[in-house]
């Protein structure tokens, strides 16, 4: 019985996932969908649960085990319980103790199935009423002209910055929610007052943001943020405020990198779910853009010991309204990386695996349509990418533990240097 129990929980947990996330269906998701989960999980509980581990929870890959005991207390702290114990007896207390562990072997599947077919039932036929009394114009969409959706930044540049959004949602309907969406993620998300002006976000990371104002699940408004750094940023990911660092701490005679000195100095613990280490530099760049850009540079992972074996590190060239993330790790861990849409699991992505010993050299170049990564030289892979030109926005670095970066340049195809930075 305690065999069924555990199994009822943890695909209520995962359920329970799913609707905060709002992406729906977890067999409907892809693979960046289980990135982002994974990074939505990082910043919250400070455990790193990998694409493969989030992928076998949900099925999506054949696994014939349960989730190990950290997995499951993480799954719980995500949901706000101090461990995977604490939301047992919340769950257990919640759907009534004695009939979800009785005697009565199937009383379980029961419950846990019969709530749900009632409520479906219920929904059915809320469905059918709506249907045959509801006029055309109450299953409208929003005119989005009839919406205003603006913003302001509390600080020009700097995090953590706090932005006040202006809307005014007056032509939604009764009944209708209306919700402040700081960026792409659904989990960055606010309902506000249908018939109020003002909601205040805050955002603790540099980038470039599109936030939206939604009307139930329709986009009504949305608008460009860019949330600067001031130069370079380097900072600890910590939940649930980054632990913020001074540039002057990072620099380095012909490099920029953080000891690992600092992280006892700082009382961080770097074992047993080792921290992330970022350098942000958004909104101090030139006219360049996707279509035409040469950004070489060369870094390394300064720390391999415990969880970090796989010394995963990643550089992100941040866009306009997209962005390029390349990861590398050591070679016998490259099956956990994922290029964009290409997934480790299922391509070759070994020349993004390397030797962290000595500096890595990255390329990437882009012209046109054609992208071409190289590492290290000898070694590339060849994409093609079908979009609209974009403005090169600003730089990132992302380092499980910590790590250095030797150089940056970027120029353009005619040999114009638009960013070059040697860390003197």
């Amino acid at each position: 019985m305690e065999t069924d129990v555990q199994d009822i929980m943890i695909r209520r947990c995962l359920t329970q996932i799913e609707e905060a996330l709002g992406w729906g269906n977890g067999s409907d998701w892809s693979t960046r969908d289980f990135e982002a989960l994974g990074q939505r999980i990082m910043e919250k509980t400070q455990v790193q649960l990998s694409v493969i581990t989030l992928k076998r929870i949900w099925g999506r890959i054949r696994y014939d085990h349960r989730p190990t005991a950290t997995t499951l207390n993480t799954l719980a702290q995500f949901l706000g319980f101090e461990n995977w114990g604490a939301y047992k007896q919340d769950q257990l207390r919640e759907n009534d103790t004695a009939e979800l562990s009785g005697p009565a072997g199937n009383k379980a599947w029961k419950r846990v199935v019969f709530v749900p077919l009632f409520v479906l039932f219920l929904v059915v036929m809320g469905l059918l009423l709506n249907s045959s009394t509801s006029s055309p114009e109450d299953s409208r969409t929003i005119d989005p002209a009839l919406v205003e959706f603006s913003s302001k930044k509390t600080v020009d540049t700097g995090v953590p910055n706090s932005v006040v959004f202006f809307y005014n949602a007056s032509a939604a309907k009764s009944g209708d929610s209306v919700f402040v969406q700081q960026s792409w993620d659904k989990t960055l998300c606010r309902q506000v007052d249908s018939r109020g002006s003002y909601h205040t976000s805050i955002y603790y990371y540099p980038g470039f943001y599109r936030a939206k104002l939604r009307i139930n699940d329709q986009v009504v408004k949305e608008h460009d943020l860019l949330i600067g750094s001031d130069g370079w940023l380097p900072l600890i990911d910590r939940k649930p405020i980054p632990f913020y660092l001074e540039s002057i701490e990072v620099k380095n005679d012909g490099y920029m990198g953080l000891p690992l000195a600092k992280f006892h100095d700082l009382n961080i613990p770097l074992q047993p779910e080792t921290p992330w280490t970022g350098y942000y530099n958004v909104g101090l760049f030139d006219e360049v853009y996707s279509d035409d850009l040469i950004f070489e540079t060369a870094m390394k992972n300064e720390y391999a010991a415990g969880t970090a074996v796989c010394q995963h590190s990643e550089i992100h060239l941040l866009f306009e309204g997209a962005s390029m993330v390349i990861p590398l790790s050591v070679p016998g861990c490259i099956s956990e990386l994922n290029l964009g849409s290409i997934d480790g699991k299922k391509a070759d992505l070994s020349v993004l695996g390397v030797d962290f010993s000595d500096w890595v050299s990255v390329r990437f170049e882009v012209l046109d349509s054609a992208v071409n990564i190289s590492v290290n030289q000898d070694k590339a892979i060849n994409l093609r990418a079908a979009v609209e030109p974009v403005r090169l926005v600003g730089l990132a670095y992302r380092f499980q533990g910590t790590g250095s970066v030797n150089f940056i340049r970027i120029t353009r195809h005619n040999g114009d240097v638009v960013y070059e930075e040697n860390f003197d």
